[in-house]
């Protein structure tokens, strides 16, 4: 018995279940090394554009999200930082701060903050992040904070957001 009363027996026997299980998909990635439906883990994740991010999708997710009480503070589920709000300590890259700008690693924190958001949507249109900026009254999902930041589709800045996030689901 461990330290918890719990005997080794059952540990040696999920040990031995996941080892042969991991055994028998080695062998059927082996045997069927042709076949389409097999998908190879190797295979990248599909990436919005980095540039475009930096240069449409940052500023205006540093105006309209990343302030006080929004999305610009520790701890929410979505932090995202900004120049005048919420900025990264210092540990966390070797570039001081700049007042007019983020840094690198404010930048990719922020990218893979809002890439992990769109992972797993079958469209832009359907996208929690791209829907959550849009008013309810014509489709979007509401906002905890009841924030509208697009009253339509129509607006350029929502079809930027949409177009962005599109790119990363190709």
């Amino acid at each position: 018995m461990d330290s918890k009363g719990q005997t080794t027996h059952g540990r040696k026997r999920t040990r031995l279940f996941f080892a042969c299980r991991a055994t028998g998909l080695a062998w059927i990635s082996l045997l069927l090394p042709g076949c389409p439906s097999v998908v190879d883990p190797y295979t990248p994740e599909p990436m919005p554009d980095y540039a475009v991010f930096v240069a449409q999708i940052q500023p205006f997710i540093g105006h309209n999200c990343a302030f006080s009480g929004c999305h610009g503070t520790l701890g929410r589920s979505l932090t995202l930082y900004a120049v005048d709000y919420l900025r990264a300590p210092l540990q966390f890259s070797d570039t001081p701060l700049d007042e007019k700008h983020l840094t690198d690693a404010e930048l990719s924190w922020n990218f893979d903050a809002l890439r992990m958001r769109i992972r797993g949507a079958t469209s832009a249109d359907t996208c929690g992040l791209v829907l959550k900026c849009l008013d309810p009254k014509v489709g979007g999902i509401r906002h905890a904070t009841d924030t509208v930041i697009f009253a339509d589709t129509s607006d350029p800045a929502y079809q930027t957001l949409r177009n962005w996030v599109a790119g990363g689901l190709k």
